[in-house]
């Protein structure tokens, strides 16, 4: 299967990360559960799966027709107000988090996004910005899940063909930064998440990454009371970290 190219400079997506997660546009808040919502179904393509969030975008904005004007300001998630999350009512959440968002809504995104940094980057356009909003939710969910996870997956099971594999998704993910859990004979090993390359740089916005997903490791690890692990692997499946593996085995 074809990934999604990075369809700007990468230095200037690079310069809308901070932003991005600072107005809180990457909560599944914002953007739904993108985990969850491409693990559906199956796709033949990328372009079926970018068709398909839209499509449940459209199915978000239906379910809001249904409520009144209060409800309908409180989840238009363009006023990013999250704090108002613990005070709904479940099924009223699920409207925001178990969708997805049309492409126009995406468009919005952007523009909060280019007015944000603007003045401190004068040079990345309106257009770069909704680029990259639509590359984080969709292109980076595809290759990342469909193509490096799947294939890491894969890879991971003929190096341990014994061990089970049970993706985590939605709020598991998001609360504890694990995408995978490893078990044996029904006895949890261990919790992995899978991760690019790019994920051992050291740079401003991967080292605050590794902070908050380390915290949230952490958390996982005091609860469930196993080891956590980050898979490096290009998104062919190749582990890059091949220790991991050897650290694994050891758990049996």
């Amino acid at each position: 299967m074809d990934e999604f190219k990075l369809p700007i400079d990468k230095e200037k997506f690079r310069l809308t990360n901070a932003p991005w997660n600072e107005l809180k546009l990457n909560h599944p808040w914002s953007v739904g559960y993108v985990s969850m919502l491409i693990e559906l179904k199956s796709f033949k393509n990328k372009e079926e799966w970018e068709a398909f969030y839209y499509e449940m975008g459209n199915y978000r904005l239906k379910k809001m027709k249904e409520l009144n004007s209060t409800l309908k300001n409180i989840l238009n998630d363009a006023c990013l107000e999250i704090k108002y999350i613990n005070k709904l009512p479940k099924n009223i959440i699920a409207i925001n988090k178990q969708n997805g968002r049309t492409e126009n809504q995406l468009l919005k995104k952007g523009e909060i996004l280019h007015h944000f940094i603007n003045k401190k980057h004068p040079n990345i356009t309106l257009n770069e910005c909704v680029e990259a909003v639509k590359f984080r939710v969709i292109g980076e969910t595809w290759n990342g899940i469909i193509l490096r996870e799947h294939n890491t997956i894969t890879t991971l099971k003929n190096e341990l063909p014994n061990l089970n594999f049970i993706k985590k998704e939605g709020e598991f993910d998001y609360n504890y930064a694990i995408d995978y859990e490893i078990s044996f004979n029904n006895k949890l090993l261990c919790g992995i998440q899978i991760k690019p390359k790019s994920y051992t740089y050291n740079t401003t916005y991967i080292l605050k990454a590794k902070r908050t997903n380390y915290k949230k490791n952490r958390k996982y690890q005091n609860k469930y009371n196993v080891p956590f692990f980050d898979i490096i692997s290009t998104t062919k499946g190749e582990i890059i970290n091949l220790a991991v593996v050897n650290k694994i085995k050891k758990l049996l």
